[in-house]
C-alpha cells in the first residue's frame, strides 16, 4: 500500500502516464503479495498427510484395524459456548467413528469424563457410535479405563507404548544408516511412532533425531513418516522447540513440496488480488482526471483483456 500511494501522488495530467503508473502499481503489489504468500508453509497439508499415514499404516502396528473413510471433524461446539478439541477422528465403513487421543499424563476420572463428553457431543451431532482409543506415551503403564455413569459404564480402549523404546529405535536406525542400508517401510513407521515411545531423552530430541534420520530419503513412505513426526511435534511442542523442528522440516523434500504448493497457491491468490487492485487504481485515477465512465470502461477492457460486461461491472464497483 505504501508504494501505491506514492505512485498516485506522482500522477501527471496525461492519462497515458497514469495507465503506465497503474501497471507499475499492479506489478509491485503482485510481487509483494506473492513474496508474502510464498513464505507461508501450508502446515495443514503436512498435518493431513501425517493423519492419513497414522490411519492407514501406523494403526495396524498398534493392533487397531478398521476399514476407514475420510477423517472426521476434530472440533466440536456445544451450546455455542465451549469448544471441544479432539485429536483424531476416523469414520469407518460400518458407520462408526474411531476417536484417538494422545495422552502424556493420566488424570484418571477427569480424563474419562472429558472423553465421555467428547463422545456424547459427537454422537449427538452425527448420530454415529463413537469408540475412543487413548494412546498413552512415555512412562504410563496403567490407567483407569472405565467410568461409572450410574445406569451404564463408559469405557475407553487404552494403548500403552511404555514397552516401546524410542532410544533403541533411533540408535538402531542410526547405525543402519551409517552402514548405508536402506530403510524399510517398517523402519519409517517406527520412526513415526518414536515420539510416542518411552525414552531417556526429551521428546524434542527424539523428534529432531527422527526428522534427521528421515531427511535423506525422498520416496513417499519417508515423506508420510516425516509428516506424522511433524504432526506430533505440532501437538507436543511449542515456542522455540516447535520453531526449531519447523525449520528442520522446511529443509527436507517434504518441506520443499509444501513450499512449492504454497508458492503456486500464493501466485493464484496474488494474481486475483493484484488484478482487483490494478482495476481499482486505474478506475479511480481516470475518475480523478475527469475521464468519463464509458472511456474508463474501454481502458479497463484494453488494459486487462476483459469483456464489456466484466469491465462495466468492475468499473461500477470502484466508480465512486
Amino acid at each position: 500500500m505504501k508504494f501505491w500511494l506514492s505512485v498516485i501522488e506522482n500522477t501527471s495530467d496525461k492519462i497515458e502516464t497514469s495507465s503506465q503508473i497503474n501497471t507499475k502499481v499492479y506489478d509491485i503489489y503482485l510481487y509483494e503479495r506473492n513474496g508474502f504468500m510464498a513464505n507461508i508453509m501450508h502446515e495443514d497439508a503436512i498435518l493431513k498427510m501425517g493423519m492419513d499415514y497414522f490411519r492407514d499404516t501406523l494403526l495396524k502396528l498398534l493392533g487397531v484395524e478398521y476399514e476407514f473413510i475420510e477423517p472426521g471433524p476434530t472440533e466440536l461446539v456445544e451450546l455455542n459456548i465451549q469448544k471441544m478439541y479432539l485429536d483424531y477422528t476416523f469414520p469407518t465403513t460400518d458407520d462408526r467413528v474411531i476417536h484417538f487421543e494422545f495422552q502424556t499424563t493420566s488424570s484418571g476420572l477427569a480424563d474419562l469424563r472429558r472423553f465421555h463428553a467428547y463422545e456424547a457431543v459427537y454422537q449427538h451431532n452425527t448420530g454415529k457410535k463413537v469408540l475412543t482409543y487413548v494412546i498413552y506415551t512415555g512412562g504410563i503403564s496403567k490407567t483407569m479405563d472405565t467410568l461409572d455413569c450410574g445406569l451404564y459404564t463408559y469405557r475407553v480402549y487404552p494403548i500403552y507404548l511404555i514397552d516401546k523404546d524410542a532410544d533403541a529405535v533411533i540408535d538402531g536406525l542410526t547405525q543402519k544408516q551409517k552402514a548405508r542400508d536402506d530403510f524399510t517401510d517398517e523402519d519409517f513407521a517406527q520412526l513415526a511412532l518414536a515420539p510416542l515411545m518411552g525414552s531417556e531423552k526429551s521428546r524434542k530430541e527424539i523428534i529432531k533425531n527422527a526428522v534427521l534420520l528421515i531427511k535423506p530419503y525422498n520416496h513417499m513412505s519417508a515423506q508420510k513418516a516425516l509428516a506424522m513426526v511433524y504432526a506430533l511435534a505440532d501437538k507436543f511442542l511449542e515456542g522455540e522447540d516447535l520453531s526449531e523442528i519447523k525449520e528442520d522440516v522446511a529443509m527436507t523434500k517434504l518441506g520443499q513440496m509444501i513450499y512449492d504448493d504454497g508458492v503456486k497457491d500464493g501466485q493464484r491468490k496474488g494474481l486475483k488480488t493484484g488484478l482487483d487492485m490494478g482495476i481499482k487504481a486505474l478506475t479511480e485515477t481516470c475518475r480523478e482526471l475527469g475521464v468519463d465512465y464509458e472511456q474508463t470502461v474501454q481502458r479497463i477492457i484494453s488494459r486487462f483483456n476483459m469483456t464489456q460486461a466484466e469491465a462495466e461491472e468492475a468499473v461500477r464497483r470502484y466508480w465512486k
